[in-house]
């Protein structure tokens, strides 16, 4: 699996408003990892850091992958290419690496895994909310990168939906294991979904913690008793 290393990186957007100042980090083994933190902690800018779309001021970031491939990135919202299909846009991050007959089976498959193999024709309009983040996640996992970043891509979900989708995810994550890193701003997301957790401070704190979920899969459910202990000490971090 992909390791990444951030080396005492300096980040800001601005010389006097630091991001992160000396931050250090070790990211590999334990998937999910789930980034918590108050607005404008960095938790985005982090994922764009990983990403390669933000350079650090200084120290270094060190990326360990058996793909040559960049990340793939699920965005909040699907970003997906309007007048093409359901198949069309899962296809096409495929279309270079494997040539156009490839691209769409593999792209077939993906939309099938996704309980969307009777939607591929369809445009994204012609598709509800929950069926565009399902093809976006197709198409996240149908690219054979050395990562998947995401950025609370169900925040605009109702709660069911949200559930489902990330077990859909952690379905899909076990199938085709790679280093998964999601941003979120709900503790419960991050505990339901999480193997390891991360709290940033606010900029330029950086960690305030860092920590593996020592919970059993049938003990995770939303509002769960098992749950509650740890959703409360996250809490009690981002207060």
């Amino acid at each position: 699996m992909t390791t990444i290393s951030f080396r005492s990186v300096d980040f800001g957007f601005a010389a006097d408003a630091p991001v992160f100042k000396n931050l250090s980090l070790e990211m590999g083994g334990e998937s999910p990892i789930l980034i918590l933190g108050p607005s404008g902690c960095g938790k985005t800018t982090l994922l764009r850091l990983i990403a390669g779309l933000l350079k650090p001021l200084s120290g270094g970031i060190l990326i360990s992958a058996d793909s040559p491939l960049p990340a793939s990135v699920v965005f909040q919202e699907p970003r997906l290419l309007p007048w093409k299909t359901a198949l069309e846009n899962v296809s096409l991050p495929l279309l270079e690496l494997m040539g156009k007959k490839a691209a769409e089976t593999r792209a077939r498959d993906f939309l099938r895994r996704v309980s969307l193999e009777d939607r591929a024709a369809a445009l994204p309009h012609e598709l509800s909310g929950g069926q565009r983040q399902r093809v976006n996640l197709a198409r996240a996992f149908a690219f054979p990168g050395q990562a998947l970043l995401m950025d609370e891509p169900f925040q605009s979900l109702d709660i069911p939906l949200r559930v489902a989708l990330m077990d859909l995810t952690r379905g899909l994550a076990a199938d085709f294991p790679r280093l998964t890193v999601m941003v979120t701003h709900d503790p419960r997301e991050a505990v339901y979904l999480g193997e390891r957790i991360l709290v940033l401070g606010k900029s330029p704190e950086g960690i305030i913690h860092d920590g593996p979920v020592r919970l059993d899969r049938e003990d995770r459910s939303y509002g769960s008793a098992a749950q509650g202990k740890l959703e409360q000490q996250l809490l009690a971090l981002l207060e």
